[in-house]
């Protein structure tokens, strides 16, 4: 074949006669300046500077790809294209603009698998095109090509072959029908509909289609394009128009619009308004009465849209406004220099577009002197008590009450309350500084009055942390204990040695702050603890008693620092702690938002202690590494091997003890195994019965690998700014947040729903909380930690670099280190007895509901309503839809704080929960009201199938019950869609109870990996009403929704936001779009000065922690181990990614994990990548298999229970427990594609709580884990009791095989025991019996007696009045009789149209015209 084309190439040369007199493209042939002929020469387009004379043009046989628009526009002469043979793959439109000459086009024996629909338009004269041995798509792209060819047919003649899809392989294109393209016209799903908001809130339109056709979304303003170039206006990814901050221009018509190739349809037009509201009243004028020569005013505000205007009348004349009369912007009206004249009636008319409204009021003029009717007395009070004086004052005009305060006039504020028109006032949270004189004086123009009273304030403190170190005494001797607490007044001292309290009796005296030993042992020398408190709190202060000094070698160069060191370190951390429960806590200052963010996340009592000793311990080894290295000019590097040499273990010990590392260990008791075999205690411990503690709250994170730190003890990566890793300096976590993290654009999940993400936190405040640190200032000088941005103990700041875009004005984000729990007693390298820091986990590990119930009794006991026995937790107002909202957290210190962002607004207190968290977001409160109200509908059924259980066993069963949903619904619907098949494979199925496994959270997994969430987080927080479309008040951004629950209370409830959570769509879990700029530019922006950064966050708490490298992650997950950033490929396959990571950190074992997990592209079906997962998975292996009470585990429940368990969904929590929400879909986690997808919820299985019903034998003591049975369980073998019931259960235990006799008495002992305290059961159940009888019938009786005395009423005048009788209080106000209570109405009237309405008619209620 070669040699034909050489002959072909040869005659070609020959016959050639006359080349183009015009310029020929390189290496092409130009024959007689009308045909160009470029074959086989390799070209991959169309060469330029062909003849604008040519009429054939030969292209064949090359490696042209595309004909991109244009190509052929001043070549209108072409007559003749051949272009078969080449490797074009698709025509776009425009391809052959300008060949209006064209007659035969050969495209045969390319790649076209696509052509647009306006390819061939403008070619009036082609004749002839081939298209035939192609890979012709026939979908519904495709359908015009078959028209074109079917409405020129005999004109054009075509060859067009399909190839796919398989159906249509080998089939003319001009021969198919329009349903071979199977071609769905698109059609909408769902389409805009009206919107009345308020003009500045978001404004959204939702608008879906479906359809098999390619189609694009847009949409109309006014008939007019949208202009997209406003950056208020954006289209999401499913179609919805987003209008941020609308403005008067965008009311109007919208319209959705679907293009197609082929049509454009479109919805109806729906309208854009702003709300408008007729005028109503909100402060109506009053009568008065004033004397001559006077002022007064006379109050009227109204509120309507548009604002409405005031003006006033009198005696049915307008007033113009004059020095008599003045109408102030209001509209109040100030009459001046009152007059007989004046007296009258006076009218206010609010009126608007919409309407109007009035309001009348007479003044009266008249004249008399005041009178102290009651004068205010002397007070004496503590500090934080509220004060009330009463000051009563008579005359006519009602006299004006003014108060003084040492002859200073006061004034109503957050603390001072005016009220009763002057005549009480109130001071809450008193304070020293309240003390004095106060007065009241009344004044009107007939004369003025005054009396006064003392106030005397009691000054009150909180007890600070001192203590009492190395007391010694002797043994035989009375020695007294000092617990030198200063808190005034203080209430009560408690002490405690060995976990257990110590009452005065002969042995102890306890007398205010002294606790005297009688007569000491030697068992009595060791650590005793005391707890002095008060009403503001309490402290924990220790003594160490001594018998003798201890000898401790002196060859270490530390030593001579020791107990000045421990002094020093002490004073420092409870000088901070003191300063910062002050601070959070003192009921004389009012508190910001982030105050409310601190508190939530501070320690709780327990862990305050834990992490109090181990800051004074690491404080201790600091103040002596200085002290050494001041005064011997040792060059102690940052190693931990400094304290080693500096410092011997005896010393050591002694620190650790004197800090309260040594301190008595946690007391735990697992030996009620009535309550344990079928319960989880609060706090998590005996879960696990040979490791009480796995699994419980205050404990540590447990690690997948050992911590990395600077100094290998306790200084984080980054502590020294100097240092290099692999040859680099770490970059500080705000850039790396800002350059790699944060992202403006969000793609739209095409699978999960927003709950994905808020079910996923919700179950992270289940799992874990790490408090931060004892103290928000540093122990060195008490400067704040966001004052300072230095690192010194606790404070660790974020720099921000001088490029930051946001950040101008500050240098660095303030940032305090979590609290840390006291060592282990694990071997480290450098200590042979202490191990690094260790961060607390203060919740529970298990997924046992904790964030509904708490993680303590404690906070179990706050949270319970305990008023009917009915096992219930607190409940607290009504909601708009008589469904009960959260508790308010009016106990302890929080009952006076603001829980909202916005200073604005109305004073709201924080809502209370089982987590602290509570009230970070609307979405997270909306879920806890959700779960407390779940609880109260369980336990209320149960109640009704099992009327004999007591309050205890209702609640401990219910909690039971949900912590299983939880726990099903986490791993059968949550689960699955984070780790994907792979990683639900490597989790694996369910074998049973484990007691080898530790389900303790590990530190990788709550600070770095299960932090991927945060990725999923949308900026705008949705909320829909009934039909999906926004509420009234609009959607919110995201840094609006945060500390802000007064907009569940005031704006629809929880129902919108649960429904803004399954019915739209996640944020896509992308390497590129990791968190959305409301996360990381906005955070809590309007509770401080400097938005907070949380991706920055996220990595400082992990160098904080100590977490090792990504790189290192990836080597026990079974990834490999880079050496450069290429090798991440495979994981990370964006470039972009990659090279921001090289230039952020220049050395790939340099990545933090939390950063190198969320640039990780997500497995199949999964949100995480392969580190992440394997994180992950660990973590909820671990949490299934080693709990004793996980819901599958045989013997937790019944079979019959499982299986209603097992069909437990969230969509049947919400449709249970929602406000209103009848339409869900079944599954909450996957978006809803079609309305039908949105099911009723009578078609939502329900759990059947009578498969729980108890057939008990001995109802009596039913739910009573202390029954007289309990106490003698026979024939339980101490070898398999616990020990503390082997303890108890010695003494029926044989001492000796051979003393058969002792066995038989004792035998015939318990036996006649046994006779008789069956007999005393029996007796005991009967009285039960006769005593609920007789209660039954005594409710009946009072009952009775209630329903003959109460009958009947008495009306306004005291007349009894019988059922159904009606009486008129006046004109307007008709009251009934019903029953035992009177039922009153009052005649709405209509506005007149008339200018001046007659006021009133004789016997009428309303004017008339």
């Amino acid at each position: 074949m070669e040699w034909i084309r050489c002959l072909w190439m040869v005659l070609l040369f020959c016959v050639t006669n006359v080349l183009s007199q015009g310029r020929c493209p390189e290496k092409c042939v130009c024959i007689r300046g009308s045909t160009v002929r470029c074959m086989f020469l390799q070209l991959d387009r169309v060469p330029q500077g062909i003849p604008s004379t040519t009429t054939v043009l030969d292209l064949r046989f090359n490696r042209i790809r595309n004909i991109p628009r244009g190509t052929f526009r001043n070549l209108g002469r072409i007559s003749t294209l051949l272009l078969n043979n080449n490797q074009i793959e698709g025509l776009e439109n425009g391809a052959f603009e300008g060949l209006t000459e064209l007659r035969y086009l050969y495209l045969y024996k390319n790649q076209i698998k696509s052509i647009e629909s306006q390819a061939f338009s403008n070619l009036e004269n082609l004749q002839q095109i081939r298209l035939d041995s192609n890979l012709l798509q026939c979908d519904c792209d495709m359908k015009w090509l078959s028209t074109y060819l079917k409405t020129n047919t005999g004109k054009i003649h075509a060859t067009a072959v399909c190839d796919s899809p398989a159906a249509l392989h080998g089939r003319h294109v001009a021969q198919l029908s329009d349903a071979d393209f199977n071609c769905d016209t698109p059609h909408f799903t769902m389409e805009p509909q009206d919107v009345i908001i308020t003009m500045g809130n978001t404004a959204y339109f939702s608008c879906r289609a479906e359809g098999n056709e390619n189609y694009k979304i847009s949409w109309l303003h006014n008939d007019a394009e949208v202009d997209f170039r406003d950056n208020r206006v954006s289209v999401l990814t499913d179609g919805t128009l987003m209008i941020h901050n609308t403005v008067d221009s965008d009311k109007g018509t919208y319209q959705c619009v679907v293009r197609t190739p082929n049509q454009e349809i479109r919805t109806n037009k729906v309208q854009l308004t702003y709300s408008r509201a007729t005028p109503s009243m909100v402060t109506t004028p009053s009568d008065t009465s004033g004397q001559v020569g006077q002022s007064v005013r006379l109050s009227c505000q109204a509120t309507g849209i548009p604002t409405p205007v005031i003006s006033w009348k009198f005696n049915s004349i307008t007033i113009i406004p004059s020095r008599k009369y003045a109408v102030d912007t209001v509209g109040n009206l100030d009459i001046a220099d009152l007059q007989k004249a004046d007296e009258g009636v006076y009218t206010c008319q609010a009126s608007n577009e919409e309407g109007f409204a009035v309001a009348d009021a007479r003044i009266t003029v008249q004249g008399e002197a005041p009178v102290l009717a009651q004068p205010p007395s002397d007070q004496s009070l503590n500090e934080g008590d509220t004060v009330r004086f009463t000051c009563d004052i008579s005359g006519n005009p009602r006299p004006s009450i003014t108060w003084y305060k040492d002859n200073e006039l006061l004034s109503s504020n957050r603390r001072i309350q005016i009220v009763n028109e002057g005549r009480q006032l109130r001071v809450v949270l008193l304070q020293s500084s309240d003390r004095g004189t106060y007065k009241c004086q009344g004044e009107n123009s007939a004369g003025s009055v005054e009396g006064s009273a003392r106030l005397a304030v009691t000054q009150t403190a909180v007890p600070t942390n001192n203590r009492e170190h190395d007391t010694e005494g002797r043994p035989g001797e009375d020695i007294v204990l000092l617990c030198s607490e200063d808190g005034d007044p203080l209430e009560a001292t408690r002490w405690i040695r060995n976990g257990a309290s110590i009452f005065p009796g002969p042995k102890y005296a306890v007398q205010g702050n002294r606790l005297t030993i009688r007569q000491a042992t030697d068992s009595d020398f060791g650590r005793y603890e005391c707890f002095p408190e008060n009403t503001l709190g309490f402290a924990r202060n220790v003594v160490n008693l001594g018998i003798r000094a201890r000898e401790i070698p002196t060859s270490f160069s530390g030593h001579s620092f020791v107990n000045p060191a421990i002094q020093q370190a002490t004073n420092q951390v409870d000088s901070a702690i003191n300063q910062t429960i002050k601070n959070l806590f003192s009921k004389n200052r009012t508190h910001s938002v982030q105050d409310l963010i601190t508190i939530f996340r501070y320690p709780s009592a327990d862990a305050l202690q834990l992490a109090r000793a181990e800051e004074i311990f690491e404080q201790t080894l600091e103040i002596i590494r200085r002290h050494v290295n001041d005064g011997h000019k040792y060059n102690l590097t940052s190693k931990a091997s400094s304290y080693k040499e500096i410092l011997s273990p005896g010393h050591l010990e002694l620190i650790a003890n004197m800090s309260g590392c040594f301190a008595n260990p946690r007391i735990i008791r697992c030996s009620e195994m009535c309550y344990h075999k079928r319960f989880r205690s609060m706090d998590g411990l005996c879960n696990n019965l040979h490791h009480p503690t796995w699994g419980a709250s205050v404990i540590a994170l447990q690690r997948m690998l050992p911590p990395i730190y600077e100094n290998g003890f306790n200084t984080p990566v980054g502590w020294d700014p100097s240092r290099v890793y692999n040859g680099y300096h770490l970059p500080s976590p705000r850039l790396v947040s800002s350059f790699l993290m944060s992202t403006d654009h969000v793609t739209m999940d095409e699978h999960s729903t927003h709950m994905l993400m808020q079910w996923g936190q919700f179950l992270d405040h289940d799992m874990s909380l790490t408090p931060q640190s004892v103290s928000n200032a540093r122990f060195s000088d008490g400067r704040y930690c966001n004052e300072t941005c230095e690192n010194q103990y606790p404070c660790f700041p974020i720099t921000v670099p001088r490029s930051d875009a946001r950040i101008q004005h500050a240098t660095c984000l303030g940032f305090s280190r979590s609290s840390a729990i006291c060592n282990s007693g694990s071997t480290s390298v450098f200590y042979k007895t202490f191990a690094p820091r260790q961060q607390i986990n203060a919740i529970t590990a298990f997924i046992d509901a904790s964030a509904v119930y708490g993680s303590s009794d404690f906070e179990a006991q706050r949270l319970r309503e305990f008023s009917n026995g009915r096992g219930l937790l607190r409940e607290g107002v009504l909601s708009k839809h008589n469904k009960r909202l959260l508790p308010f957290d009016t106990g302890n210190f929080l009952h006076h704080f603001d829980c909202q962002i916005e200073p604005s607004k109305r004073h709201v207190p924080c809502f209370r929960a089982g987590d602290n968290r509570v009230n970070e977001h609307l979405a997270l409160t909306a879920m806890h009201t959700l779960w407390v109200r779940h609880h109260n509908y369980i336990a209320t059924e149960l109640h009704e199938v099992n009327p004999h259980w007591d309050g205890n066993i209702l609640y401990h069963e219910t909690r039971k019950i949900l912590g299983a949903m939880m726990q099903h619904i986490s791993y059968k619907f949550w689960l699955p869609q984070i780790i994907g098949e792979s990683g639900m494979n490597k989790l694996g199925s369910y074998k049973g109870y484990d007691p080898s496994v530790d389900p303790s959270i590990s530190n990788e997994f709550a600070t770095a990996a299960f932090r991927f969430g945060h990725s999923l987080v949308q900026p705008i927080m949705f909320r829909l009403n009934e039909s999906f479309a926004p509420i009234p008040e609009g959607n919110l951004p995201l840094h609006k929704a945060f500390f802000s629950p007064y907009k569940i209370l005031e704006e629809g409830g929880i129902d919108p936001l649960l429904r803004g959570l399954f019915g739209v769509a996640a944020k896509k879990r992308m390497p590129e779009e990791v968190m959305n700029k409301e996360l990381t530019e906005k955070l809590f922006s309007l509770a401080n000065a400097v938005g907070q950064d949380l991706a920055s966050l996220n990595i400082q708490r992990g160098r904080d922690h100590g977490l090792p490298f990504y790189n290192d992650y990836r080597e026990i997950c079974g990834l490999t181990r880079v050496a450069s950033f290429d090798e991440l490929a495979t994981e990370m396959p964006q470039r972009s990614v990659r090279d921001k990571l090289q230039a952020l950190y220049g050395h790939p074992d340099n990545i933090d994990l939390f950063v190198g997990g969320m640039a990780e592209t997500p497995v199949d079906d999964g949100k995480v990548g392969r580190t992440f997962l394997c994180i992950i998975a660990d973590q909820f292996k671990r949490s299934r298999n080693g709990d004793r009470f996980w819901y599958e585990n045989p013997g937790v429940f019944e079979s019959n229970q499982l299986a209603e368990i097992r069909q437990v969904t969230l969509a049947q929590v919400i449709c249970e427990s929602s406000d209103a929400i009848h339409r869900v879909q079944r599954d909450v986690f996957v978006k809803a594609d079609r309305d039908e997808d949105y099911l009723n919820c009578s078609h939502i299985p329900k759990l059947n709580v009578k498969v729980w019903s108890d057939c008990c034998t001995n109802c009596e003591k039913s739910g009573n884990f202390q029954s007289l049975t309990n106490h003698f369980r026979r024939e339980q073998s101490s070898q398999f009791s616990h020990r503390e019931d082997r303890e108890h259960n010695t003494i029926l235990q044989p001492q000796s095989p051979t003393d058969n006799s002792q066995i038989r008495t004792l035998n015939d002992q318990m036996s006649a025991m046994d006779t008789k305290f069956s007999g005393m059961q029996n007796e005991i159940s009967g009285l039960t019996k006769t005593v609920v009888t007789l209660k039954r019938k005594l409710r009946k009786i009072n009952k009775l007696m209630r329903k003959s005395s109460q009958k009947g009423c008495y009306d306004n005048t005291g007349q009894k009045r019988k059922h159904a009788d009606q009486w008129k209080v006046n004109d307007c106000k008709t009251c009934t009789c019903k029953g035992d209570q009177v039922e009153c109405t009052r005649e709405t009237c209509p506005v007149l149209q008339c200018a001046n309405p007659r006021r009133r008619v004789q016997g009428q209620c309303c004017p008339v015209c």
